[in-house]
Order: structure tokens, then sequence, then C-alpha cells
């Protein structure tokens, strides 16, 4: 009898481990395709740094390329890239507005990649660099933005704080600081986006998918 209740009592602690360890890498495509349209297209709408409009086609297109990089990624280098962390990355960067003139034209694409950063990843994937193929977001600028986000899984052991912080600073940058150090603006700015997307999906259940697609055909 209490082998039986022991047995009862671990697996009961099995699933709570599950239930509480479970992540936005659990959502389906579809869900994460829906509200990262839709996230991108409000934002874009509302953007500072531009006076484009991007058509819901494309915000589709951004969105499928954001989840289908950071899975890629993901199996080729053995982590598991969350793409609301991806996504919280490009609209903190640039508002999801991809550009050549960002930090006076040494940072270029949707995620304001430094363009010596770009370079670098061309050449470890043995890829030819070209500065219109980074402007485009669904050929390089997100395919580049996930490949260093799973280096910086690698690198830092999923710790999620310093994984933010090195793709602002850089590897050794976010390598040398203590944890007081790592909480700065751009941390909080990041962090803050990408909490807010998991409760976003997660306060609509499995009903998220119809809504976030509603919303996305509200939006002009």
């Amino acid at each position: 009898m209490k082998v039986k209740s022991l047995v009862i009592v671990q697996a009961i602690l099995i699933i709570i481990l599950l239930s509480s360890s479970s992540s936005v890498h659990a959502y389906d495509h579809q869900t994460l395709e829906n509200y990262i349209s839709y996230r991108i297209k409000y934002i874009h709408n509302i953007a500072y740094n531009s006076n484009l409009t991007l058509s819901k086609v494309r915000v589709r297109e951004y969105a499928n390329t954001i989840v289908m990089w950071s899975n890629y990624y993901s199996r080729e280098l053995g982590v598991m890239i969350d793409p609301l962390l991806l996504t919280a990355i490009l609209e903190t960067e640039t508002n999801f507005v991809s550009r050549s003139d960002y930090d006076r034209g040494a940072s270029i694409g949707i995620s304001s990649m430094r363009i010596d950063t770009a370079k670098w990843i061309a050449k470890r994937l043995n890829i030819r660099y070209s500065k219109w193929r980074m402007l485009d977001a669904t050929d390089l600028g997100i395919r580049f933005t996930a490949y260093y986000l799973g280096l910086a899984y690698q690198q830092y052991n999923n710790d999620i704080n310093k994984i933010i912080v090195s793709y602002n600073q850089g590897f050794n940058s976010a390598n040398s600081k203590d944890i007081d150090q790592l909480y700065n603006n751009y941390l909080f700015k990041v962090l803050g986006r990408y909490n807010y997307y998991r409760k976003r999906i997660n306060s609509y259940g499995s009903s998220a998918t119809k809504y976030f697609a509603y919303k996305l055909a509200q939006l002009e």
C-alpha cells in the first residue's frame, strides 16, 4: 500500500513539474504564427521609425520565418530557441522595421544587427554576405538573428538574461557581468515584451489561434 502511495505521489509530482516548466514551445505553429503576425502588424502600424505599411500577407511571412528559423536552429544547435523571445528582440531593436541606417550605418536589418556580426555569421554559415539580403527580413534578417540566439542559448546554457544581453552587448560582455549588471534597461525591455506575449497567448487558452487571427483581421 505504501509503495502504491509513493508511486502515486511521484506521478503527481512529475505532472506538476512538467506543467510548471511548460513553455511557449508547446504552442502549435498556427497559434504562434497568428499571434506574432498580429503583434508585428500592430507595432509596425504605430512605429515611429517607418512611414511604410506592411501588408497582412507580408507580416505572416515574417511570422512564419521567425517560427521556421527558430525551430531549424533549435534542431541544428541542440537548443530550444523560443520564437517569442526572437520576436521580443526584433520589436525592441527596431519595431520590426528593416532599415540600413541603424547606429549611423553600423547596424542593419529587422534586428539592427551589427554589420560585422552579420558578416561573421555569413562566414560561419558559408553564405555570401549581402546588404540587400540582410534588409530582407525573410531572407537573412531573421535567419541570422535566430542563429545568433541559438549560439547564445548554447554558450549561456539557457540563461535567458545573458542570452538577451548578449544580443545587445556581445558574447564577451554578457559573460563578464554579474546578475546586478545584467539587469539593465535593454534586458527589462525585452523581458517585458517576452513575458507579455506569453501572458497574452496563455490568457486565451485553446481559443488563442482564432482570437489572434480575428485581431489581425481587424487591423488596417
